[in-house]
Order: C-alpha cells, then sequence, then structure tokens
C-alpha cells in the first residue's frame, strides 16, 4: 500500500527546504486552480477555503524564515497531514510508507524472517517461543532463550522496530544470532537462514477435553483467515466436532471480506451479513451470505471483548442480528466506521473513513467520539461500563429479540473476565511465571508422557508451589497470602500453560491448557444447547428485509 519520500529524503542539502515551501505552496495553488477550473470537487469555490490555504503556505515560509534552528519541513508536512486527518474521526489516518510495509506484511499472511514470539525484557530480545517448522524451530532456538548480538552488532537496548529490521529480510537470505541460554555456562552463535514465516490467522483451533466441543481463535482477519479456519473447521470435524465455540476475544480486525467469509461460514445464503452507506455512491453496498455455506446447523457461540473490533464485530453482529448463535463476553469496542485506503505519490497511504456499516438489523455499532481520542480509546478498553446504550430506538434480530446500537455489540451473556489481585498482577508484570516455568520445564527434561495426559493428570506438587512463591519473593514480588488465594487458580493455570508450551514445543499446547482453564469459556460450554436452539426458532419478522438494514 505505500512505500516512502524516499527521492526527497535524498535532497536535503543547501537550499532545498526552501525549495520545498514553495513547492508546496505551489501545489496548494495548484490543486485550488484544478478544482475551479471543474476537474474535482470545487473546495475552491469557497473564498475562505482559498484562505486557509494561503495560510499553510505563509506558516511554512515564516517557519523557514525566522525559526531558531534549521526546521525540518518535511517532517512538518508530514505533521500537517497527519493533522488534516486528526479533525475527522478517530480512524482515518496517515501512515507514513517507511511504516506500511509492516502493515501489509500484517495482513499480508507471511514475511521473510527467522520465526520467533519474543518480547524485550530487561532490555534484551527474549525468545517466548520459536513458530513451529520455521529456521528458529529448526535450529533448536528455545522460548528463555536471550538473543544477545545480531550480526556481531549488541542487541541490548534493542527496540521492536530494529529486531524488524535487524532479524527479517528477504527468504534465503542469513543472520547470525548470539543466544544465552539459561543453564548453559558460555552464550554461542546459530546461523539461521532466512524462510518464509507465516502470520497465522487461526491461532489455535483444537477440541475441548469433552471431545465434541471444537474451539477456534481468530486472533486477525488476514489474507489467510478463511484459508486457515476451512482447514481447521474440516480437521475438527473429522476429529469428532458436533458443537463450536468461536474466540474473537482481542481480534481489532482486519480485511472486512475476510469476516465476510467467516459469518458466511454459518450462515444461510441470501441473508444479509452487513452493509454499508456513505456520502459517495460507492461506498453504499449489502453484503449477502452466499450459497456455499459450509455449518448451517452446528452449534456456535462467539466469544468476544472490549478488544474485539471492526471485522470482529461485524462477525458478531451477524451472528447476533440473525440469531445464529449466541455471542458470549464482554461489550465490543464499537467500531462501525469503515476506511478505504488511498496511497500517495511517494508511497504513503491515507485511510480515510469512507462509509458507516450496518448489522443486519440495521444498527451502527460505532461509539461516539466527541470526547476526544483519548477519552474514546479509554472508554473502550478501560475497566468501567461501556454499556451505555439508546434504548429508545430498539432494532430487533431475527426472531424479534431486542438489540441496540451506538456502543459495540453486547453480548447475549455478559461474563467479566475478573481483576487480578495486585500480587496476581505482580507475578505476571514481573515475569515470575515466564522465568519460573523455564526453571520446571528444564528440570523436567523431555516429557515421558502424551500432551493429552499432561492437560488432564499433571499438577504441580504443594513442595513445587512453594518454592516457586520463594522464587518470586527472591525476584521482588513479596508474597501476599490474600492475593494468592484469590488468583490462586489463575496463576497456576499460567505456570502449567508456560510449561507445556516449553516441554511440547509449540504455542497450541500454552493455548489449550489456558482455554481449559478459561472461565468465558466455561460459561460458553454451558450455552451451546441455548445458542443451537435459538437458531431453530422460526423467525417472526425478517431483518433482513427491514428497511434499516440496507442503503
Amino acid at each position: 500500500m505505500d512505500h516512502q519520500m524516499d527521492g526527497m529524503n535524498q535532497q536535503r542539502p543547501g537550499s532545498r527546504p526552501g525549495r520545498l515551501v514553495l513547492y508546496a505552496v505551489a501545489l496548494a495553488a495548484a490543486f485550488l486552480l484544478g478544482a475551479q477550473a471543474g476537474g474535482g470537487i470545487g473546495i475552491a469555490s469557497s473564498p475562505a477555503l482559498s484562505r486557509q490555504f494561503a495560510k499553510l503556505g505563509e506558516v511554512l515560509r515564516l517557519v523557514r524564515e525566522s525559526y531558531v534552528d534549521e526546521p525540518d519541513v518535511y517532517a512538518m508536512i508530514e505533521g500537517a497531514v497527519e493533522g488534516m486527518l486528526r479533525p475527522l474521526d478517530p480512524h482515518s489516518v496517515y501512515i507514513p510508507a517507511k511504516d506500511q510495509q509492516e502493515v501489509e506484511e500484517r495482513f499480508g499472511g507471511e514475511f521473510g524472517g527467522v520465526g520467533i514470539i519474543y518480547e524485550i525484557r530487561d532490555e534484551v530480545l527474549t525468545v517466548v517461543s520459536p513458530i513451529r517448522g520455521t529456521p528458529a524451530d529448526r535450529m533448536g532456538l528455545r522460548a528463555g532463550d536471550r538473543i544477545v548480538a545480531i550480526d556481531g552488532v549488541s542487541a541490548i537496548g534493542i527496540t521492536n522496530d530494529q529486531v524488524h529490521r535487524r532479524l527479517r529480510g528477504p527468504e534465503g537470505s542469513q543472520v547470525t544470532i548470539r543466544v544465552e541460554r539459561p543453564g548453559v555456562e558460555q552464550t554461542f552463535e546459530l546461523t539461521l537462514t532466512r524462510g518464509k514465516i507465516p502470520i497465522h490467522s487461526v491461532e489455535s483451533a483444537f477440541l475441548l477435553e469433552d471431545g465434541i466441543t471444537g474451539y477456534i481463535m481468530i486472533s486477525q482477519f488476514t489474507a489467510v483467515t478463511e484459508t486457515e479456519l476451512d482447514q481447521a473447521l474440516r480437521r475438527l470435524r473429522r476429529e469428532g466436532m458436533e458443537q463450536l465455540i468461536l474466540d474473537l476475544r482481542g481480534n481489532s480486525g482486519g480485511y472486512r471480506s475476510q469476516a465476510e467469509a467467516v459469518a458466511d461460514r454459518f450462515i444461510e445464503g441470501g441473508r444479509v451479513l452487513f452493509s454499508t452507506r456513505g456520502r459517495i455512491p460507492s461506498a453504499n453496498e449489502v453484503r449477502r451470505a452466499t450459497d456455499e455455506v459450509t455449518f448451517p446447523y452446528l452449534p456456535l457461540v462467539v466469544l468476544v471483548n472490549r478488544g474485539s473490533a471492526s471485522a470482529s464485530e461485524i462477525v458478531a453482529g451477524a451472528i447476533q442480528d440473525l440469531d445464529r448463535g449466541l455471542i458470549v463476553g464482554e461489550p465490543t469496542f464499537g467500531k462501525g466506521l469503515v476506511q478505504t485506503p488511498f496511497e500517495l505519490g511517494d508511497g504513503s497511504v491515507v485511510r480515510i473513513t469512507t462509509s458507516r456499516w450496518y448489522t443486519p438489523s440495521g444498527r451502527c455499532v460505532q461509539r461516539p467520539w466527541d470526547k476526544g481520542i483519548g477519552e474514546y480509546y479509554t472508554e473502550a478498553l478501560g475497566d468501567h461500563d461501556t454499556t451505555e446504550t439508546d434504548t429508545t430506538s430498539p432494532y430487533y434480530t431475527r426472531v424479534g429479540r431486542k438489540v441496540y446500537g451506538g456502543r459495540g455489540i453486547i453480548p447475549d451473556k455478559r461474563v467479566d473476565p475478573g481483576r487480578l489481585s495486585d500480587y496476581g498482577a505482580a507475578l505476571l508484570r514481573e515475569r515470575a511465571i515466564f522465568d519460573w516455568a523455564q526453571l520446571a520445564a528444564d528440570s523436567i527434561g523431555k516429557p515421558n508422557e502424551p500432551f493429552d495426559s499432561f492437560l488432564r493428570d499433571w499438577h504441580f506438587s504443594r513442595e513445587e508451589v512453594e518454592k516457586f512463591l520463594r522464587y518470586a519473593g527472591r525476584h521482588g514480588v513479596d508474597f501476599d497470602r490474600e492475593g494468592w488465594i484469590a488468583d490462586r487458580d489463575y496463576l497456576l493455570n499460567q505456570l502449567k500453560a508456560e510449561v507445556a508450551q516449553r516441554l511440547y514445543n509449540g504455542r497450541e499446547y500454552l493455548w489449550q491448557v489456558l482455554i481449559e482453564g478459561d472461565e468465558v469459556v466455561r460459561v460458553a460450554r454451558g450455552l451451546v444447547q441455548e445458542a443451537d436452539s435459538l437458531a431453530r426458532l422460526p423467525a417472526r419478522e425478517s431483518v433482513v428485509d427491514s428497511p434499516r438494514a440496507g442503503p
């Protein structure tokens, strides 16, 4: 989508900034003249707006002539573009060319690299998990390994941007890392040949312990979501899946077409999935399910939380409005605006809101942003209640249930995840659980039982728990009895999950342990039959044909 202003960035000596000011002013003038000539939107017909364009050039000239230091005019223009979009809405944004490649990689499904999930802890690049089948996995990198140098240059104090620049690269190229491994006295070097690293959309897919409940987590809607979901559904069906929990918690969105494909897997053909409406005719459309529905009768529960936004809300809204299943969890983020990317001449991109999208019943889930962008995000992601809705204008689902717009998707069954005590939060924040899990896994060595047995039967002994608490105390987390009692089950499950990831060398094992101990999942399992009964009820009034459902 975007690349950067490479030509201009290479021309900084001498009087170039002055020429750039003149260029910017000339560009504004040309834009105005072009509009007046009838070639476009005609905004120059307003004298007031003409004066505003002139003001932009005047400020640039004054800064160039009078500012105390030599100004970076390029940075000023970048800031001006950002400022131009800021008053519109929280989601109309400017993406500089240097950042656009990362955006494309995030949703493109793959990139060239070594294949690690990592975090920067105490200024050191620390491996959380190698991605299965990648160069890092094949060369034996392990959770807990610390990468202290890359290509002979220290990696202490490295930033996320630097990690991307130094570890990512063309497929087939090489990078040498120096590794510090817990329990190994000397550091050692590994030379990795970069490969194609998949960015998975389906983060995890497995059967729960009951053997009939499928669980699928979609972490983001990327170019590979539809393909990965189909693969997961087919595999779980072969393994005996009779009902499904679809987890969209923390999924902030992605490609709208992929969200449409996900909803289409469960909704019968012809039904409205969502519609869009905007100021320009091309922004108006109604998207319907195709006749290729894969699982029209599979009992379904969808999990959401405050981090579920945009494309996730499209899926949840369609499932809820059409009574195809139940929505369980927390109210969603509330992003009902659709952005269209426009690539600029230098490779940068502006993503401009061109329409609002509406659920099948006709509601828009967009929250107001009149209190400012800071409050907008704080309200959505904070701990306080965000369920205030306008109950004076209800919408109706396929079987006549009342639903509301304006503040995200309100779940059919609300389940709050709860808050950790200060002690529990400190154990996670200070990474005591992460570090102790590595020590525990090292002491076990290779697992002597299959994972299913580990999941069902393995637990920390009382002595091991006491050792962990003493270890945490030595590393700055003083024991708090009340906090430990309140969070014990949750924290021990976190520990078990981290140990599983290390013993069986895969992040999918971490997720299986975490999900089996997840309270929201437990509630969802108890609601599957209710969701199935709801989906089988006859329609009272069709929302598909409602005049509020389309443009």
